[in-house]
């Protein structure tokens, strides 16, 4: 990954339970061997998946304070995970609906004028087009989608009209939908996939994502690298 080519690279899911924070904080901790990796959790799961304690404001909290309270405070509410990686934290649970887009726009500048790579955990989107979360992925460089192939999903991804980078389909068993349907009703190509693995289950279990890396999400994060190679060139 070139961190000059993506400042920002956000991932989204349609739909909870399809893996979207796992797969950011499996991208986060894969980079940081090579980059300086600021994670931004927006879905309020990256202190479980990465095994940490992170009580107390993040970045929400941050949104929705008064807008005399700077960008320069945003390193006060960052927490160290491990060598080159951290993480900026949810905070307190609030209604983002009520944040000015402006205000937003403030942190996506703030992010960008970091050194190395952010990943932004969007979590689940919704439909309101100036929330944080949206505000957010429509400004960032590189976007992933991940998606199951859920009919329930999948149609609601198709309304959200979301035009990723990426599309990385989840495989699991079972399913009546395959690959190619999963592409119909997207409209675009499944660019990466990766099983759903009880080896990737028993890490995310254990909080050793930012330790041990399980090898299918490390086989996903070097194609995904190779995907934005590929675009870059």
């Amino acid at each position: 990954m070139n961190s000059e080519k993506t400042a920002l690279w956000s991932f989204c899911a349609a739909k909870g339970g399809t893996g979207v924070s796992v797969l950011a904080a499996a991208v986060a901790c894969a980079l940081r061997s090579d980059h300086d990796v600021l994670l931004v959790d927006m879905a309020d799961d990256q202190p479980d998946l990465l095994g940490i304690d992170a009580e107390g404001p993040g970045v929400r909290d941050w949104l929705t304070a008064d807008t005399s309270v700077g960008v320069e405070t945003l390193d006060n509410l960052i927490t160290p995970v491990r060598d080159q990686l951290s993480l900026l934290p949810s905070g307190a649970r609030c209604d983002m609906s009520v944040v000015p887009p402006q205000r937003t726009m403030e942190l996506v500048e703030a992010l960008r004028d970091r050194a190395g790579v952010v990943i932004i955990d969007a979590g689940v989107t919704q439909e309101g087009p100036f929330e944080p979360p949206q505000l957010i992925w429509a400004s960032s460089e590189r976007t992933t989608l991940v998606v199951r192939a859920c009919y329930l999903g999948l149609k609601r991804a198709q309304r959200l009209n979301l035009a990723p980078t990426d599309v990385v389909e989840v495989v699991e068993g079972g399913r009546a939908l395959r690959t190619i349907d999963v592409e119909a009703v997207l409209g675009q190509p499944v660019t990466n996939r990766v099983a759903l693995d009880p080896v990737i289950a028993r890490a995310v279990d254990a909080g050793l994502l930012s330790s041990r890396l399980p090898r299918p999400l490390r086989r996903l994060v070097r194609s995904l690298d190779s995907v934005g190679a590929d675009a870059a060139a």
